[in-house]
């Protein structure tokens, strides 16, 4: 069970990346930022996320530390509806 986890979780994270690139760009009038802000949270997640999962790991036991994943993954469902087209009237 371990192993099929982990790899969806793989699948996941490497689908999530290039399909929040795509998405940001959907817009010609505000791509450029809204891809920058895109790349810089997801660059951030890949250069910050392993040593932090580590360090809660080593303080509070892996299990543990993937609970701050679960967290985050809440947050994102969160923040689904807002990224619905909007109906023009």
């Amino acid at each position: 069970m371990a192993y099929l986890g982990t790899a969806i979780w793989g699948i996941g994270a490497s689908l999530g990346f290039p399909v929040g690139m795509s998405a940001s760009a959907d817009d010609p009038a505000r791509a450029a930022a809204r891809m920058s802000v895109v790349a810089t949270i997801g660059y951030t997640a890949f250069i910050a996320g392993p040593p932090l999962l580590g360090f809660l790991g080593d303080h509070f036991t892996v299990l543990r530390a993937l609970l701050a994943v679960t967290v985050m993954v809440g947050l994102a469902m969160l923040v689904i509806p807002a990224t619905r087209e909007q109906r023009s009237p």
